[in-house]
């Protein structure tokens, strides 16, 4: 497939994960936009899909036809789709580069989120070894426990900006219901008798969804252990790759680098 072929060469080049590109546009709804060479050869590319409420686009310019306006002529067409569909419109990048930024900024657009996906490689190197903090103890995900992990999640992240404040319910649902969800890779690190519970993280097939540290519990080692016996378990299952999620303005992501992880390429928004 023509646009396959073409997401691989420009994250090939910019970093991030082609699939989640190539899946904007297959999403149901999705308006698209392209060019070709004189060949029939697809070199740039262009999704608009309808949000709830907004317009998001996303688009992609081969490596060897950039530098020659194609992106601002693609971009603009789509601006003008997506204001059509609805006017609040939101533009996504799943590999940001300096390049990409400075169109968007010509075009009046700001950076309102960004977040870097970074992989640890189960294949080739082994899991990092860091010890529980004295007196904790981990427990796998089980129904019976889901509530002590939402409230271990509550501890960790309440005081963090934009703090969704889910109720238990959603946010197990949205933990669990997934059908990729790996209970047996997911642990919740239970404190002293009367202390409460100090940590928790998260997995799902090939991913760390949340890692959380109650903050008594934070410089003490506690997160890397946390992710390490994750990795571990993940090895063991079979699993080639970790992939995870982490904000530009968290200062998790110098936890991630020094286990281990690698940066694969920054996904961000932007809006006018």
């Amino acid at each position: 497939m023509a646009l396959v072929g073409l997401a691989e060469r420009c994250h090939a080049a910019d970093g991030g994960m082609a699939e989640v590109t190539i899946s904007r546009f297959g999403a149901e709804g999705v308006i698209t936009t392209g060019g070709h060479t004189a060949t029939g050869e697809l070199v740039a590319a262009a999704a608009v899909r309808r949000l709830s409420p907004g317009a998001a686009v996303i688009g992609l310019v081969d490596p060897t036809h950039r530098g020659r306006g194609t992106g601002g002529v693609l971009l603009d067409r789509a601006l003008e789709v997506a204001a059509s569909v609805d006017p609040a419109v939101t533009v996504e990048t799943e590999a940001l580069t300096e390049a990409t930024g400075r169109l968007f900024a010509s075009r009046g657009l700001r950076q309102v989120f960004a977040e870097d996906v970074m992989r640890f490689d189960l294949a080739a190197a082994e899991p990092p070894t860091a010890p529980l903090p004295p007196g904790l103890a981990l427990h796998e995900w089980t129904p019976d426990l889901a509530a002590r992990f939402f409230a271990a999640y509550d501890a960790a992240f309440r005081d963090r900006p934009g703090f969704p404040g889910w109720p238990a319910e959603r946010w197990v649902a949205w933990t669990a219901g997934d059908e990729e969800f790996r209970p047996q890779w997911s642990l919740l690190a239970a404190g002293p008798d009367g202390e409460g519970d100090a940590g928790f993280i998260t997995c799902a097939d090939g991913w760390v969804i949340q890692v959380g540290v109650a903050p008594a519990w934070r410089g003490r080692g506690l997160g890397g252990a946390l992710v390490g016996e994750a990795l571990r378990r993940m090895r063991a299952g079979g699993a080639d790759q970790a992939l995870l999620d982490v904000n530009v303005d968290n200062p998790a992501a110098r936890l991630y680098a020094r286990l281990g992880f690698t940066k694969l390429g920054r996904r961000a928004k932007f809006q006018p």
